[in-house]
């Protein structure tokens, strides 16, 4: 069947976008991506958007799609156009700098600004084996979905309060935060803790939960982020 495609269009340089629909050939098994693939091949060379492993790794191609943000490489596109015309927007609370290719530059900061690596006074070889012991059950699984972020932004597009609160540095930012806060190898932690505490840090989350549904990994930044709650909490009392 030919799926009718309404997606967003915006040159470099303009203040304000339209929307464009394309009407493709939609064979079962095929992706959004694979939708983007026919319309700059067959119809439209200009159209823009990004992609790269087309294996759901990478985190490229996320859009959203019907108004919630997804990994296009994911997303099958006929049971979509079977229901009726697909809405493909740009992500949100990230500036776009031509159709479906939004400006990362204000997610990075926010990254760089939580300083996402572990920080040590000297090294030390004979802990390699023992650090785990000192997590909990619970961190250590969240440790483990925190380090399957793929960076794909879907969380921080969907963040209402990063909407809000542009200075809120977002789910994902707050996931790497989380990875090294509770980590007893790190000589960083009251740094940590200071930018979690920060009105724009985790603190400022509002727990909508919208970050946990639009994940493609599972790696739930509100349960991340209400472990850090928790921790400032115990700290104030």
């Amino acid at each position: 069947m030919k799926g009718r495609y309404d997606i967003y269009r915006q040159r470099p340089g303009e203040t304000r976008g339209s929307r464009q629909t394309f009407e493709i050939e939609t064979p079962a098994g095929a992706t959004l991506l694979e939708i983007f693939h026919a319309i700059q091949a067959d119809v439209d060379p200009s159209f823009a958007y990004r992609y790269s492993c087309r294996g759901a790794i990478c985190g490229s191609c996320a859009v959203r799609i019907n108004g919630v943000a997804g990994l296009a490489c994911k997303t099958q596109a006929l049971p979509l156009a079977e229901k009726g015309v697909v809405v493909v927007d740009p992500l949100t609370n990230l500036p776009t700098i031509k159709d479906l290719v939004a400006d990362f530059t204000a997610f990075w900061e926010a990254y760089d600004k939580v300083r996402p690596h572990l920080e040590r006074q000297h090294e030390q070889h004979d802990d390699r084996l023992t650090w785990r012991d000192k997590l909990s059950a619970k961190h250590l699984d969240q440790l483990s979905r925190a380090v399957d972020c793929i960076k794909c932004a879907a969380c921080l597009s969907d963040c209402p309060k990063r909407k809000l609160m542009p200075e809120y540095i977002g789910p994902q930012a707050c996931v790497q935060l989380y990875k090294f806060y509770f980590d007893p190898r790190d000589a960083a932690h009251d740094f940590r803790v200071a930018e979690a505490a920060a009105p724009g840090g985790a603190v400022a989350c509002d727990s909508y939960t919208n970050c946990v549904k639009v994940c493609p990994k599972d790696v739930r930044p509100l349960r991340a982020i209400n472990f850090i709650k928790q921790d400032l909490a115990s700290r104030s009392k």
